[in-house]
Order: structure tokens, then C-alpha cells, then sequence
């Protein structure tokens, strides 16, 4: 690829990952790509040398050691090429979206997934860099006028035959973003509608069946707790970052938000505290909070269900692990998985740092490793992770959100084309509850986006883990797909 684009009389420079920032030779340089300051430096002398703003930014790490392995990520190494990815598209963006006017501002990358972004069960796939392409896709989204692509190649192709693919593929032109390059030539990931259709249910969760919900029992999450109670009476194993609340003070018992907010400032002026309103909306918003954790726990209770509620940091390996151990200790199975915990902590990249990147990433990404990891899937009838379209479509100001939501996305592609039951990532729109607040319903509406009823997600939800015949890991649920599509995403 340099040396064809040398020819081309295009100056390239490379940078390959190292304990600090170093000049090795004319054209190639060492960075700590790990550190912000590092990449600054490197940035400076690239401009310094040439005179100019760095046009083209082609991302192979998804191709390097050590992330080219296929099959199982290492620990935190999807973390480490997403932080690696993240903090070089920050410090180059300005660049790049200075020089996508004079033709320039390509970001270009590529990952090892088996030429068909992991939906080939055939290919071998390399998991590790998946989440490279929500930070591609999420740049694109803040930043439309940039050329933006993820490739994913196969492995198995030639350097020389894959260098070709890469610069026909540069010189097509055509806005796609997703392309896969195989021995057998381009493909395109597409969508596909799904019929609306009911299929015979192979599903059967008898008494005692186990089904572990990461997520609480608040929002989306608590919803579906409530459907799986109410269809099957299972063991529910309710797992949220907030203990289980004691019974409500009686001063505040059954009041409305607005009877609340008098009721907690007319306390804090009686007892002499300084009045700030933003500590009494929090302690309103923990108050309501607390409120539907009570009335959820009790509601499955009350379908039939027999619930645990743990409050457990899914972040912590450790703790989950042990938490899976002790379930197949104390219960000898497992019966089915929901996986929906996660956090949104929304900046558009340039605004983002790497620790609230890396929290966001390692609330869905790091458990979803260990889940993967200890379950065992022969006795396992479904697994279903909480995706979201921002996986699938990129979404300006979540570029870690959309990250992690790739990376499970392609591990549930990797996961049910091995295991026995059934394994699906479920890229949701936004539903009308959970984390959506009246400010972002408002936002929805402006851009056209439908929100989802909750009646309705719980309908697919439960469709889909009582599908029989598979069709894909990957599902999208959305009342705005088109409109999605025609914000510059051609799929």
C-alpha cells in the first residue's frame, strides 16, 4: 500500500505503536499511542515536515500483531486497540476535516473479521478490533464530509492481492462503508426486512429455569424481566449497580415529583442546609428511581417469578465470574442470559476522554467477555445481548457506545455459529422509557426518529428468543431504519 501510494506521489509516513514517541527514520515513527501527549508530538512533526494538514489516516491495527488473531480477544485487548483507535482519530480529526476541501479527509479502517464482517461462520475471525468500526462509523456521523470506510479482509488473501483490493476499492468512489474483501472479491453488508412472522417455539423454560438479566430491575431491562416472568415463571437473577432499596420512607411515600421537590426543599430550609437545586433533582431522580426498582422486583414476584436481586458492578470481572460460579454451584444451570446492562456518558469524539471512553466500553464489553467465557453453553437456551443501532449505524457523540455495541454484535455472530442454543445481539432504536429523557424525546423528534413502545420491544424481544429457525445473530429493531439510512449510512 506505501509504495503504491508513493507512486502516486502521495507522502506517506508510518507510525507503529511504541513506549514513546520517537523519529526511527525519514518516513517512519514510533508513538505511545496509549497517550494523548504522545500523539500530539507525533502530530506536530508530521505537519512540521510536510508542510501541511494530514489528509488520510489508514488504520491497520485491526490487521497487527496483537490483535490479528483469530478466534478469543485477549483480556483488555479489545479495549487497548479501541483506546489506541479512539485517541488517533481525536488528535487527526481537525486534520482531516480541514483537508477532506481539497479532496483529503479519508480515514480508512480495516479489521480481520474473515472478509464478511464475521457473519461467515466459514471464515475465521479475528473479534479483537470489531469495535474499530463503530468509532469509524460514529466519525462519519460527526463528521459527513469525510470519507470514511471499514474494510474487513480475509486474512488468508496475499499482501500484494489485498493492497489491489484495497486501491480498487479507494478509486470506486462510491459512499459505502461497510465493505468486505475476500478471495472471492467485494462483498456488502446489507439489511434485510424480516417478515412479521411467528415461528413454532422451541423454547422451553420448565420450573426452575434459570435466567440471569444484567441491567437491574430498572428501564428496558426490567421490562423484559417482567415478560419473561409473566410467559414462563422462571428464576429470575436480577444483577444492577444499585442495591436493592428497603421500603420507601413513609415522608415521602406515594408522592408525585412535584410534591417531592416541595417536600425536600422545605426540609433542607428547616434543617438550615444550603438550597442547591441540582442536589434536590438527584435526590428525586434516586427517590423515583428506588420507587420502580420496588414496584418491578414485586411485579415479577407477583407473575409467578422467583427473584434475586443482586447489586453487583458488571465492569468487575472478578465479581461476575464469581457470580456465574456461584449460580452453576447453588442451581447446577443456567438456562438463559439477557445482557443489557450499560451506560451512556455522550460527547462528540473531540470532547470525549479515554477514561469516560474505557467506562462506557468496559460496562457492556468486558462483561459480555466473561459471560462468554463461563457460560456453559451446552446447557445454555439463549443469549441475548443488548445491542443498539448505534452499533449498527454510528451515532454522533457515542463513538465508546458504539464501539462496545460492535463488539457485541460480532461476538454473538462468533457465538451462535458455535454454541447450540441461540445466540443474538438485538440493535435496538431508542425505546420510550428506559435511559430516554424528555430532552432526548424532544431530539428524536426533531430528526424524525420513532421511539419504540415498550409493549412493542417486549413483543420482538420475545420473538426473537422463541424463534426456531435461525436467520441472523445480528438484529436490528427500529421504527427509523430508512431514516437512518438516508443519513449518509448507504448500506
Amino acid at each position: 500500500m506505501a509504495a503504491a501510494l508513493s507512486a502516486d506521489d502521495y507522502r506517506v509516513r508510518f507510525v507503529v505503536p511504541g513506549p514513546a514517541m520517537r523519529r526511527v527514520q525519514t518516513d517512519r515513527y514510533e508513538a505511545d499511542l496509549e497517550s494523548p501527549e504522545s500523539l500530539a508530538e507525533l502530530h506536530r512533526l508530521l505537519v512540521a515536515a510536510d508542510d501541511a494538514p494530514v489528509g488520510a489516516v489508514f488504520n491497520f491495527l485491526g490487521l497487527s500483531e496483537p490483535f490479528c488473531h483469530a478466534g478469543w480477544p485477549a483480556a483488555d485487548a479489545p479495549l487497548a486497540v479501541s483506546l489506541w483507535t479512539f485517541n488517533v482519530v481525536k488528535e487527526f480529526e481537525s486534520d482531516l476535516r480541514t483537508s477532506a476541501e481539497e479532496g483529503g479527509g479519508w480515514f480508512i479502517n480495516l479489521t480481520s473479521l474473515g472478509g464478511k464482517f464475521g457473519v461467515d461462520s466459514e471464515r475465521k475471525a479475528a473479534l479483537t478490533a470489531a469495535p474499530t468500526i463503530g468509532i469509524a462509523k460514529t466519525l462519519l456521523r460527526e463528521n459527513p464530509k469525510l470519507v470514511v470506510k471499514s474494510i474487513d479482509v480475509d486474512a488468508g488473501l496475499a499482501p500484494a492481492s489485498l493492497a489491489a483490493q484495497l486501491l480498487a476499492e479507494l478509486a470506486a468512489g462510491d459512499p459505502l462503508v461497510e465493505v468486505g474483501l475476500s478471495r472471492q472479491g467485494r462483498w456488502q453488508l446489507k439489511l434485510e426486512k424480516d417478515p412479521v412472522q411467528h415461528d413454532a417455539s422451541d423454547l422451553v423454560l420448565e420450573p426452575g429455569s434459570v435466567v440471569l438479566v444484567t441491567g437491574g430491575a430498572y428501564g428496558v431491562t426490567a421490562d423484559v424481566a417482567k415478560a419473561l416472568a409473566e410467559r414462563w415463571q422462571p428464576r429470575l437473577v436480577l444483577v444492577g449497580r444499585s442495591p436493592l432499596p428497603g421500603p420507601e420512607p413513609s415522608e415521602v411515600a406515594g408522592k408525585t415529583p412535584a410534591e417531592l421537590r416541595r417536600h425536600l426543599l422545605a426540609a433542607a430550609k428547616s434543617s438550615g442546609q444550603r438550597v442547591v437545586p441540582a442536589d434536590i433533582e438527584r435526590q428525586i431522580a434516586r427517590l423515583l428511581k428506588d420507587r420502580q426498582i420496588r414496584a418491578n422486583v414485586e411485579a415479577c414476584r407477583a407473575a409467578g417469578a422467583e427473584v434475586e436481586y443482586l447489586a453487583l458492578d458488571v465492569r468487575d470481572a472478578g465479581a461476575l465470574s464469581g457470580l456465574l460460579d456461584d449460580l452453576y454451584a447453588r442451581y447446577g444451570r443456567i438456562d438463559g442470559v439477557v445482557h443489557g446492562a450499560g451506560i451512556v456518558e455522550d460527547k462528540r469524539i473531540r470532547d470525549k476522554t479515554a477514561d469516560s471512553f474505557a467506562n462506557v466500553f468496559r460496562t457492556k464489553v468486558t462483561s459480555a467477555t466473561v459471560l462468554a467465557e463461563k457460560l456453559r453453553p451446552e446447557g445454555l437456551k439463549f443469549l441475548v445481548f443488548f445491542s443498539s443501532v448505534s452499533g449498527r449505524f454510528g451515532n454522533a457523540g457515542q463513538v465508546d457506545y458504539s464501539a462496545a455495541n460492535e463488539f457485541l454484535n460480532k461476538l454473538a455472530n462468533y457465538l451462535d455459529a458455535r454454541w447450540p442454543g441461540k445466540v443474538v445481539a438485538m440493535n435496538w432504536g431508542p425505546w420510550d422509557g428506559g435511559m430516554v429523557t424528555d430532552e432526548l424525546r424532544r431530539m428524536y423528534a426533531t430528526v424524525g426518529f420513532d421511539m419504540i413502545p415498550i409493549d412493542v420491544g417486549v413483543q420482538y424481544f420475545t420473538r426473537e428468543i422463541e424463534r426456531s429457525r435461525r436467520r441472523s445473530a445480528e438484529v436490528v429493531v427500529s421504527g427509523s431504519v430508512e431514516r437512518m439510512l438516508a443519513m449518509g449510512h448507504a448500506e
